[in-house]
């Protein structure tokens, strides 16, 4: 079994969040343990079946899904105590069985934020970070979700990538039919 390390300091976890990564009570993190020792941490995960998401294989289509998951993911470790404020949301931090950007079959590895930088603007330095600039249609998309992500309004940019989502699939769909 792969194990994965990262020591850090300068950051406190609070025990409650702790025991929630530790006993894997959130399903949406990779499985964990943590070992203090002072002001030092010591992160040691487990992916077991999951990989390194490859984004860069990803068509549009699976892009925006993986965005619209991130959401998903974000707001269901809220429900856990584990605000995504709380954790880096970066594209070398997601972790997904066989490839897939649906949301239960993905995992965030936790590394703490120590800027606590909200949640919409982490959206748009992940929508940076993936989309595909030499594609004009995905990248103006994702403009558009920036532009609605610095207004903070996350239902809004649901709606709208939920919108983008529903207009590919029928695109293909009348493709192929």
């Amino acid at each position: 079994m792969n194990t994965i390390r990262h020591g850090m300091s300068g950051f406190h976890i609070p025990a409650y969040m702790e025991e929630i990564l530790t006993h894997n009570y959130c399903p949406y993190f990779v499985r964990m343990t943590i070992v203090r020792e002072g002001d030092t941490y010591r992160l040691s995960y487990r992916p077991g079946k999951y990989e390194k998401l490859d984004t860069v294989s990803l068509d549009t289509y699976r892009r925006v899904l993986l965005v619209r998951s991130i959401i998903s993911i974000g707001e269901a470790t809220r429900n856990y105590l584990v605000d995504p404020e709380n954790y880096l949301i970066e594209p070398e931090l997601v972790y997904s069985a066989d490839n897939s950007t649906l949301a239960g079959n993905m995992r965030i590895m936790f590394y703490p934020d120590m800027k606590k930088m909200k949640f919409p603007g982490k959206l748009i330095n992940f929508t940076e970070r993936i989309k595909n600039n030499s594609i004009r249609d995905e990248r103006e998309l994702f403009s558009q979700f920036s532009e609605i992500m610095e207004t903070g309004d996350i239902n809004k940019g649901k709606m709208f990538l939920d919108k983008h989502l529903f207009r590919i699939e029928n695109r293909s769909f009348n493709k192929a039919g």
